[in-house]
């Protein structure tokens, strides 16, 4: 009989996808035949067909199978504008869409990892939400997610066990990831303090990882509808960037940021030449000049020699900063091997089985 692992949480972006990954890649090393299925996926816009990103590259990756990609995501509900675009009328057909699409994926796996809604919150409207349809597809038990770095993941955490009591489902352990270094500590004294006396199970604590959270400069360029003015430097839209910079200060003031940081976005205006050239003798991965504005050759001809890209943006520095600070990135084929070490590592393995 198929095992399931159903993954949820309460906040959205917290890490499914990655655990999922993981998840997979260890039960495929143990010699097991692992299955991906995600009921509701997300596509890349409000009025296309485009797939779920997630999906995509898992089947590309870890998960390449002859099955149809609607047997592994059966029905796609868009982000923007999602409360307009989904009819609640339709939810038994939905609802019984996603099982026949389940019955099918579980025939020839031994596990099932399932990858649920943004947040439990999420379609529970129109009756779609992750607690609707793990008991459609006969799941008694979620693993829960939780990233907050605060005590706040305690009244998450009870509100999220009392919730699914009330909605008659098990609790079967919670995960921790993306939690920051020095509060690690803090949820161990907080185990035994608190999370342990509930008998809620901590499956994994993971600590947050730059490597894996970081956008790459190409996601970014996507993200704010920017164009490459230097294609020597187009090697340098694989480098991640760790944090951003607005460089609209005078040059000392953007100098001593400057020297501080690791691996910057660093967004000015294409007129500024003498902060563009000072950023590109520091630690950067990209340049972003905003309002359309063509920087100075001797700007290019730097950025080249250091093969650091300069992306033009149409937008005002605003805009730009909005539109890069939505950049949710994703996990890339070379960081694969990544997600099963944070696996290995982390989580306490026979308990997810259990």
């Amino acid at each position: 009989m198929v095992k399931p692992i159903y993954l949820c949480s309460l906040r959205e972006r917290v890490g499914k996808s990655l655990l999922s990954i993981g998840i997979m890649l260890k039960l495929q090393e143990e010699g097991k035949k692992a299955a991906y299925f995600k009921p509701i996926g997300i596509p890349m816009g409000a009025y296309s067909n485009k797939a779920d990103r997630d999906v995509g590259f898992i089947q590309k990756t870890i998960f390449q199978t002859t099955l149809p990609y609607d047997i592994i995501n059966p029905i796609s509900i868009p982000d923007c504008y999602y409360v307009d675009l989904i009819d609640s009328a339709k939810k038994e057909d939905n609802l019984e869409k996603i099982k026949k699409a389940y019955d099918e994926i579980q025939k020839d796996y031994d596990y099932v990892v399932i990858e649920g809604a943004p947040s439990i919150k999420r379609y529970i409207r129109v009756g779609l939400d992750d607690l609707t349809i793990a008991q459609k597809l006969g799941i008694e038990e979620l693993v829960y997610i939780q990233t907050e770095s605060s005590d706040k993941c305690i009244d998450d955490l009870f509100f999220t066990k009392k919730y699914f009591e009330f909605r008659d489902m098990k609790f079967k352990g919670v995960i921790f990831n993306k939690i920051d270094f020095e509060y690690k500590a803090r949820i161990r004294e907080l185990e035994e303090g608190h999370i342990k006396r509930y008998n809620i199970p901590i499956i994994g604590l993971i600590e947050k990882s730059l490597e894996l959270l970081s956008p790459r400069v190409s996601e970014i360029q996507q993200a704010i509808g920017g164009e490459l003015i230097n294609e020597p430097a187009i090697s340098g839209l694989d480098k991640t960037v760790e944090t951003y910079l607005i460089a609209a200060m005078n040059l000392q003031a953007a100098l001593k940021y400057l020297r501080s940081m690791k691996s910057a976005a660093v967004i000015t205006g294409g007129d500024r030449t003498e902060i563009a050239l000072a950023a590109l003798n520091e630690d950067i991965s990209v340049l972003v000049l905003t309002g359309f504005i063509q920087p100075d050759v001797a700007v290019i001809s730097l950025a080249n020699e250091k093969k650091i890209p300069i992306l033009l943006s149409p937008s005002d520095t605003y805009t730009t900063m909005r539109n890069m600070e939505r950049v949710k990135p994703g996990i890339q084929e070379q960081e694969i091997h990544l997600a099963l070490n944070i696996v290995k590592e982390h989580l306490d393995w026979e308990l997810l089985l259990k």
